[in-house]
Order: structure tokens, then C-alpha cells, then sequence
């Protein structure tokens, strides 16, 4: 009986032992899945990120080189290098573009050499005549690290003839550096051969023991993309949540364990913390205003987000939207930005009935056949035909085909809503797209803003700009204006509208009635 009953107090001891170890154990193994996981998607995301760059670069680099081929001549004509020119200056991507022929170069965009210079270098001296060769980096005349870009002629009389683009490594990891802790995470790019092309982020941590790689393969390009992360510094932060989950887990239950796991996941990552941030009013709108170049009235503003994390205090969209696209949410972050804009606009409908909001679209608008509708859901027929201004760069055309971009624009102006080309000259495919959509503003990208009065080969491409414009029927707005020499350059040019910081930086919605107040008084 004693026996039965030592047997039954020690079956109940390892029982509450089990009952209070096992949960805590279970737990501490879950959250430990959970952050590796979290660091991998982590990973994956900024590895996405990163292969869509450089996609879109060389992507460039084939288009431009094309073109090139096509018409530049091995003598370097004066029209030859003044197409290597506009190369350079239509694109943002580029330093320099350049003829070889048989070993040597012979002119760039900046110059002709005499006599030629010779390329030492034999990985610079490859060049299919379909399609680019993208060279290791090494020094140019300049002393300049680039890449160099090549494309052959396909001439039969001049075998040795072709063009090349120099192209910046760091240009291959904006913006995607800014959104990353260079201590804790690596990036680099290759081609299929090993050849490391760029790379940023600490050596220690594509070197360490303990490091996590998340990488792609491009599917246009004989590229990878690599990014590695740190362990130890993508899940610093596990023992102490798991700590807190081991106290929990002491006193209730196991489901209730990994409901919370769930939660602790969401609070890690990025995405969740945005999908409650429209919940929690985290996000606001500044609106940046708009003036008539001839009169310098308000004429509009364009609607700009913002977070106000509560950790990490103001997150600028530059840093957010793209996170947002690549996980499918800028659409719902499209839908409250336009809920919010409907209820600042009511404020002020009346008391200035001309007075227009612009809004930017993002690629994955043009495969949501719902955002007509939307629009038409949230702003109605209350406002008049024109307050509302869509704003398309070439890259959102460029991620949809020409039939669902040319629906949604055309849908979207039968409703009264206005389109502007944004970021116009910065791409390499404007004019076309100017001749195949419907658009009624055009947006002056702040680099040839930046160029007016300096001795860039772009200062004066905003004359040329407004004069095709005006042959087109479409507005000018320029943006990013910043001195007073440069606003009476821009309305001596005869651009419409002006937008920048020297005339007024994004505002709240209260601080905006203030300036239009202001304005009018």
C-alpha cells in the first residue's frame, strides 16, 4: 500500500514537473522557429528588392545600348557623341557611355581621345551583337570604379566596333541600402561565373559561421543576387521575448502560447506593423503645395504619407512603400490614403472649389481592375472634374502591359480624374509613352531642375521639355525647386507649375489651410 502510494506521489511529481517544464519547453522551441523564419523572409525580402534593381537597371542598359548600336558610328561623328550624350543624360543610371572600336576607345560622351586609349582589361573586350556583356568593375580613364556594359554593332565591316555604358556599382544597391543596417546585413551581386559586380555591408558578415543567405536568380540576365544576414544580430532579440514567453507559459495553456508566438511574429515584422499602423492612425498625410508659375498661387498639393512609428518615430515612404508593394499591401495603403484625402478634402471643398490633389500610383495598381472603382467609391461625384490628379511614373507603365496601363488610365479620366507623366526623362522609354496614353500633366524630375544653371550636359533640356509638351496639350509641373534662380528660369521657360522646397514643404492638413489662407490674403 505504501509502495502504491510512493509510486502514485512520484507519478504525480513528474506529472506537475512535465505540466510546468513542457509548455515553457514547447514554447522556448516554437519562438526559436519563429525567428528563424522571420529572418529568412527577412532576408528573401531585401534579396526581391534587390533583383528587381538590377533588373530594371540593365534592363535600361539593353534599351539604351540598342538604341545606340543602331545609329552611333565608329568615326564619332559630332551626331555620334552627341547620342552617347543624351544616353547618359535621359538615364539616371549611367556615368558615361562610349565607342570601341578594335581594342581602344575612342570617344564618350565626354569626349574623343586622342588618340584612342587602349583597354587592357580582356573582360572589357567582350561584346555579344544581341544582347549586353556586363564586365567586372575596374577603373576608368577617370580613375572611377564601373562596370562596363556592352553591346556589339552586328557590323560585318567593322567586327571590332562596339558601345558601352559605365555604370556606377552603388548605383545597383540604391534604395535598397537605405532600408538595411549595413552592420548586420550584406549585399552583393554577381554574375552566373562568380564575378562579384557589387557589394555593401560588412565582410564579417558574409564571412561568419553563423550567417543566413537569402539570394535570387535573375530571369532576364546571367545575374544573382545575394544577401546575408547575421544570426546573432536577426534574432538578438529572441531570449528576451522567449523569456517572457517561458513566464506565460508557466501559467497557461499551450494554445495560448502560440496564439501569442503569432502576435510576437506580427510585432516583427514590417508588414504586420503597417497593417496596424492604418488601424492605429499611425500614418498621416502632409500634402506639399503647388504653385501657378506666372502668379505664384496654390493651385494644389500632392498627397505624401507618413508614419509616425511609435518606436522608431518618422518613417518616410520611401523606406515603407516599397516594403508595401512587395507584399501586396500597398493597394489597402492606397485606399486609406485616398479615404483620408476624401475627409481633408471636405474641409476645404467649398471655401476653394479650383484647388486639385495629385496621388501616385504603384505597379501593382495596374493589375487591380478594382481601383477605378474605388475611386469612384471614395470620392464620388462630389468633387469636380479635375480636383483629382493621378501621378504615373514610367516604371509603373513598365510593369504592366500596354492594354491593362492604357484601361486603367483611360477609366480613370472618363471619371474626371487627371493623369501626370511623373518623373518625366528620368527612364529610358518617355516618348513613347507619351505617344501611346492619355495624359494631362507632365512632372520635370527634379535632377534637370537640380542641372539649371550649371554646366550639366541637362541644364537646358527643360526648355525642350515645356515645347513638346505644349505641342502635346499637357501642363508642366516642375518639381523639386529650391532657389529663387531656378523659379524665374522655370517661368522664363514657360513651365505652368512649380512644386519644391523653396516655395513651401509638405504640411499637415492644418498647417496647409493655414498657407492657403496666407496665400490668399
Amino acid at each position: 500500500m505504501i509502495a502504491r502510494r510512493r509510486r502514485k506521489l512520484a507519478l504525480i511529481a513528474v506529472s506537475t514537473v512535465l505540466a510546468g517544464l513542457v509548455p515553457p519547453l514547447l514554447t522556448l522551441l516554437v519562438t526559436w522557429n519563429q525567428a528563424i523564419d522571420d529572418a529568412r523572409e527577412r532576408l528573401d525580402r531585401y534579396a526581391a528588392l534587390l533583383e528587381r534593381r538590377v533588373d530594371d537597371v540593365f534592363s535600361t542598359a539593353d534599351t539604351t545600348l540598342a538604341q545606340l548600336a543602331a545609329s552611333a558610328d565608329p568615326q564619332c561623328s559630332d551626331a555620334s557623341i552627341d547620342l552617347l550624350r543624351k544616353a547618359v543624360y535621359t538615364s539616371l543610371y549611367f556615368r558615361e557611355a562610349g565607342l570601341i572600336v578594335d581594342d581602344h576607345l575612342v570617344c564618350s560622351s565626354m569626349r574623343r581621345y586622342q588618340p584612342p586609349v587602349a583597354i587592357d582589361n580582356p573582360d572589357h573586350l567582350r561584346w555579344p551583337s544581341d544582347g549586353i556583356h556586363i564586365a567586372a568593375p575596374d577603373l576608368t580613364q577617370e580613375d572611377e570604379v564601373s562596370i562596363r556594359v556592352l553591346r556589339g554593332t552586328g557590323s560585318g565591316s567593322q567586327p571590332g566596333f562596339a558601345v558601352n555604358l559605365l555604370l556606377n556599382p552603388r548605383e545597383l544597391m540604391e534604395p535598397i541600402r537605405a532600408a538595411i543596417d549595413e552592420r548586420s546585413i550584406a549585399l552583393r551581386v554577381e554574375r552566373s561565373d562568380g564575378q562579384v559586380l557589387a557589394r555593401a555591408g560588412s565582410a564579417a558578415v558574409i564571412e561568419g559561421a553563423d550567417s543566413m543567405v537569402g539570394s535570387r536568380v535573375s530571369v532576364h540576365f546571367p545575374l544573382r543576387v545575394v544577401v546575408t544576414g547575421s544570426r546573432d544580430e536577426l534574432i538578438g532579440h529572441w531570449w528576451e521575448n522567449a523569456a517572457a514567453f517561458v513566464a506565460l507559459g508557466l501559467t497557461m495553456s499551450l494554445p495560448l502560447f502560440l496564439m501569442l508566438v503569432h502576435l510576437d511574429r506580427r510585432e516583427r515584422s514590417m508588414d504586420a506593423q503597417l497593417s496596424d499602423a492604418m488601424a492605429n492612425n499611425e500614418l498621416c498625410v502632409h500634402y506639399q503645395p503647388i504653385h501657378a508659375s506666372d502668379g505664384m498661387q496654390v493651385v494644389g498639393a500632392e498627397a505624401l504619407l507618413r508614419w509616425q512609428h511609435p518606436q522608431k518615430g518618422m518613417i518616410m515612404p520611401g523606406v515603407f512603400v516599397p516594403l508595401a508593394e512587395l507584399s501586396g499591401q500597398i493597394i489597402p495603403l492606397t485606399a486609406w490614403l485616398m479615404r483620408q484625402v476624401r475627409r481633408d478634402l471636405e474641409t476645404m471643398i467649398d471655401q476653394y472649389p479650383d484647388f486639385y490633389v495629385a496621388l501616385n500610383l504603384s505597379p501593382r495598381h495596374f493589375a487591380d481592375p478594382e481601383l477605378p472603382a474605388l475611386v469612384q467609391e471614395v470620392f464620388g461625384d462630389r468633387f469636380a472634374k479635375g480636383r483629382l490628379v493621378f501621378e504615373i511614373t514610367e516604371r509603373e507603365l513598365l510593369s504592366s502591359s500596354d492594354n491593362v496601363a492604357r484601361n486603367v488610365i483611360d477609366t480613370l479620366r472618363a471619371h474626371g480624374a487627371r493623369i501626370a507623366l511623373d518623373d518625366f526623362g528620368t527612364g529610358y522609354s518617355s516618348m513613347r509613352y507619351l505617344s501611346q496614353f492619355s495624359f494631362d500633366l507632365l512632372k520635370i524630375d527634379k535632377a534637370f531642375v537640380d542641372a539649371i544653371g550649371t554646366e550639366s550636359l541637362t541644364a537646358g533640356l527643360v526648355e525642350d521639355m515645356v515645347t513638346m509638351a505644349r505641342r502635346l496639350g499637357l501642363a508642366t509641373v516642375a518639381e523639386g525647386v529650391e532657389t529663387d534662380f531656378q523659379i524665374e528660369r522655370l517661368r522664363s521657360a514657360g513651365v505652368d507649375y512649380l512644386q519644391g522646397w523653396r516655395l513651401s514643404a509638405a504640411l499637415p492638413l492644418a498647417e496647409l489651410l493655414g498657407y492657403l489662407d496666407r496665400a490668399e490674403h
